[in-house]
């Protein structure tokens, strides 16, 4: 999922909570919260051992798309990191080929200097 797909989806649970907390009955916007969950990879069944399996409670189908949001948003900081890391690893390996280009060139430099001296 990208950056801009789990903000719509955080703005679309916000919308449907809010919906929910309006008095309009649960029951009714139940199915777009599993059809939300369904979108984001979250489950919505009972996930705890403690409890009879089964379809989850409507604040436990919010947890679970919040924490599969959560968890899209991590993997995608993750990913960023690694493509961070690897230009830095880049640039690091440019810079250290640059340098012995250059100390090559002032070793050959100093080398063309040293037989011209030689010959005057």
């Amino acid at each position: 999922m990208t950056d801009k797909e789990i903000e719509e989806h955080r703005k679309n649970l916000n919308e449907l909570t809010a919906k929910c907390s309006d008095s309009n009955p649960e029951e009714r916007i139940r199915g777009e919260f599993k059809k939300l969950a369904w979108k984001v990879g979250a489950s919505t069944r009972v996930l705890y051992p403690d409890h009879k399996g089964g379809d989850a409670d409507t604040s436990e189908i919010i947890r679970n798309i919040h924490q599969a949001l959560q968890t899209a948003s991590m993997a995608n900081m993750c990913g960023k990191a690694t493509q961070g890391y690897e230009i830095a690893t880049k640039a690091i390996n440019s810079a250290s080929i640059q340098f012995w280009i250059l100390a090559i060139i002032a070793f050959l430099s100093a080398v063309a200097a040293f037989v011209t001296a030689l010959q005057v």
